[in-house]
């Protein structure tokens, strides 16, 4: 689904909205007790779909000058959309850091079930996550 650009202040707030929700969904998935595993997965990878769509377009409107104007005809709004943009960029490093405690013990419990020789990556180079199932089958055949 792609994200329209917003072309006012008001809709730029509601983009930050949108996106504040979906890191706090993404906070609740990550903080579950299957956040990593089974459907949190499924889950975790459709929110950072939307959520990186999002951020794109917040992103590129952020950098335009297209709101400059609007800017000054309403400082107040304009802070409001500011601190909004500050928000999202607090609750995505918050998410960040949940996520990589996560891994961390997950890799530190995979480190005590196997032997310690072997290097094991939960996820591939673009952060998409690494099916063992199959491959230990696979190794079984």
């Amino acid at each position: 689904m792609n994200v329209a650009q917003p072309e006012t202040l008001e809709q730029l707030q509601s983009l930050c909205d949108d996106l504040c929700h979906l890191l706090e969904r993404e906070h609740s998935v990550l903080r579950s007790r299957n956040g990593l595993i089974g459907a949190g997965v499924n889950e975790l990878e459709q929110l950072h779909g939307e959520k990186d769509r999002r951020i794109d377009v917040l992103d590129r409107a952020s950098r335009s000058g297209l709101y400059s104007d609007q800017a000054k005809a309403d400082p107040a709004r304009a802070h409001t959309v500011r601190q909004s943009i500050e928000r999202c960029k607090s609750l995505q490093a918050r998410n960040h850091q949940v996520f990589s405690r996560v891994v961390g013990s997950q890799r530190r419990l995979l480190s005590m079930l196997r032997d310690p020789s072997e290097d094991v990556s939960l996820y591939d180079r673009g952060g998409r996550s690494l099916d063992y199932g199959s491959s230990i089958r696979a190794h079984r055949a």
